[in-house]
């Protein structure tokens, strides 16, 4: 087992993130504000196949977890140079919807790319 997994299966905790009503997931300390700020880090997919783009986000997803990022931002494009219909922002949001890293998400604000461009809350 090399360092990546074993931090993927033992994550560091966190003593800013209290348990959910539920018992079944953590919620962040202050999630209001973490939706207000900017993302912590960016992952820009433009000229890549879904297929390297699903490697691609996998791996800034458990990166980011590492790093211990609350909120990260994935540029997926508006697809306008793509033969036919855009390929890459349903496949993010097809990884994000699956990732037991990601947590909430959503289309960006327009001064980190708008429609071309997702916010990411990870889980912890």
């Amino acid at each position: 087992m090399g360092m990546n997994d074993w931090l993927d299966k033992y994550p560091p905790k966190d003593k800013d993130v209290k348990k959910t009503s539920s018992g079944a997931g953590v919620q962040p300390v202050g999630r209001k504000k973490l939706l207000r700020q900017s993302s912590q880090s960016s992952l820009d997919l433009h000229g890549l196949t879904a297929e390297e783009a699903r490697a691609e986000v996998d791996g800034f997803l458990r990166a980011s977890k590492r790093q211990g990022l609350r909120k990260i931002l994935i540029i997926h494009g508006k697809g306008y140079h793509s033969e036919g219909r855009p390929v890459l922002k349903k496949e993010v949001i097809k990884i994000l919807e699956r990732s037991p890293i990601a947590g909430e998400f959503g289309t960006a604000d327009r001064k980190e790319g708008g429609s071309g461009a997702v916010w990411v809350l990870l889980k912890y």
